[in-house]
């Protein structure tokens, strides 16, 4: 994700391509064949039968020469385009589910396990303009508590910006952005806690993250940014 989104709007372009087309070939054989007006339409780009058309060949182009699909020209048809491993290795897709079920029935080691944990994006992202909407650092960090919201038995979630760095390549920018869009936009909630554990220590916060359930039922709106953003810590 963090390779994707470098480069800008078209980084942005990618990375909704790319998971659009996973919600759309996740059965096999795991392909797509739609025109980029089709792509540039899905994502709400501005001029889909032009400008918009060509900022999506130029993500698939992308995405083809970082293996994560491979495409096939189709002389007077859209190309087929095929996804391939999320690692971008060029090995052939496979949904992450059953690979995490197979590799669990044959007692794989935690590290094999950890590769194929997966999170749901609901249909809803798409059909109520989420995907559309929201803007690529807050893409990013709603993919971001997702995976920590897995793994999570804690109603509240938070990360170190370090951490995020770390684990994410999630500049401190990006985090601060995404989160602050997704708290206007009412997909999650944010709290400020002490993180003293002394009474004698110098009292200082963090914010905490939860998601709303219903949020997604909405169709997507961002609000206007109020005079003041929540810092991040």
């Amino acid at each position: 994700m963090g390779e994707m989104l470098r480069g800008g709007r078209g980084g942005q372009v990618r990375l909704k391509t790319y998971l659009s087309m996973i919600w759309l070939a996740a059965n096999p054989p795991h392909d797509v064949q739609y025109p980029a007006r089709a792509w540039a339409t899905l994502l709400d780009l501005p001029d889909p039968e032009g400008r918009g058309a060509r900022r999506v060949n130029e993500a698939i182009g992308w995405l083809e020469s970082h293996a994560f699909v491979g495409v096939e020209m189709q002389p007077g048809h859209p190309n087929r385009v095929t996804l391939l491993n999320e690692l971008g290795d060029g090995r052939r897709y496979r949904v992450p589910g059953d690979a995490y079920n197979r590799a669990q029935s044959r007692e794989a080691d935690p590290e094999v396990l950890a590769r194929h944990r997966y999170v749901r994006i609901p249909p809803t992202f798409w059909t109520n303009g989420w995907m559309a909407t929201l803007s690529a650092a807050a893409l990013a960090m709603y993919m971001v508590l997702l995976v920590e919201d897995s793994g999570s038995t804690k109603d509240e979630l938070w990360f170190s910006p370090n951490e995020a760095q770390k684990r994410y390549a999630i500049s401190d920018d990006t985090r601060s952005k995404g989160l602050n869009e997704l708290r206007r936009a009412g997909v999650i909630t944010v709290q400020r806690r002490p993180i003293a554990s002394d009474v004698f220590d110098v009292m200082r916060f963090r914010n905490t993250y939860s998601f709303l359930p219903d949020a997604l039922q909405s169709v997507a709106r961002i609000p206007e940014k109020p005079s003041e953003e929540l810092a991040d810590f």
